[in-house]
Order: C-alpha cells, then structure tokens, then sequence
C-alpha cells in the first residue's frame, strides 16, 4: 500500500475508532499492517478461482495481545468500489444474487 492510501486509512481510523483500547486485554496500542489481504468465501475447503465473493481488508492489530481487526479496504476509502469486484461479475446484481454462483465448478481445458 502506498503511502498516500496508508495516511488516507490512519485518518480514517483517527475519526472512527478514535483511541479506543483492544477489547481482549485493554492496552491501546495498535498496529496496522501496509497491506491489503482478501477474506474468500468459504467452499467447503476447495478453492474456487473467479466466481467466489472476496472481500478486501486490512488488518489492524493490538500490539500487547496479538488481537487483529479486519478493516474493509473499500468502506475505509484505501481502494475504490469497482476494484473490490471480481472479474467479470456483473454490476448491476447485488452480491446476495450472485452468490450461488460459485458453486459451479470451472471449466478445465
């Protein structure tokens, strides 16, 4: 992450999340991570490559207990709306529409 959008998540955090302590043990020390990681929807363990729902974060994490927080990478303004959308999903279904999708298996060629 660059730092542009890294000062555009500490202010946005500034204002939400204020100095809030860690709920498990009380210390308000935090760190966040520079980078943005996915959280995919669960299948059963198999991977499901392009029609699975993926949700960028960034983990915040207290640094007395290890206790981590994801922040959404899009709400927090670090990345736009359209990058969170996989591929080829079309934009006009709402993602409740769209999640049976990714039951499908992908064509192997």
């Amino acid at each position: 992450m660059d730092q542009a959008k890294q000062e555009k998540l500490i202010v946005f955090l500034s204002e939400k999340w204020g100095t809030r302590p860690c709920p498990l043990c009380g210390v308000a020390r935090w760190n966040v991570l520079g980078k943005i990681f996915e959280l995919r929807e669960y299948h059963g363990g198999s991977l499901v490559v392009g029609s699975s729902s993926v949700m960028p974060v960034i983990p915040v994490t207290c640094s007395n207990c290890g206790n981590t927080v994801f922040v959404s990478a899009v709400l927090s303004g670090v990345i736009a709306p359209d990058s969170e959308k996989p591929q080829g999903e079309p934009t006009d279904k709402p993602p409740e529409e769209t999640a049976g999708v990714s039951s499908e298996k992908p064509n192997e060629g």
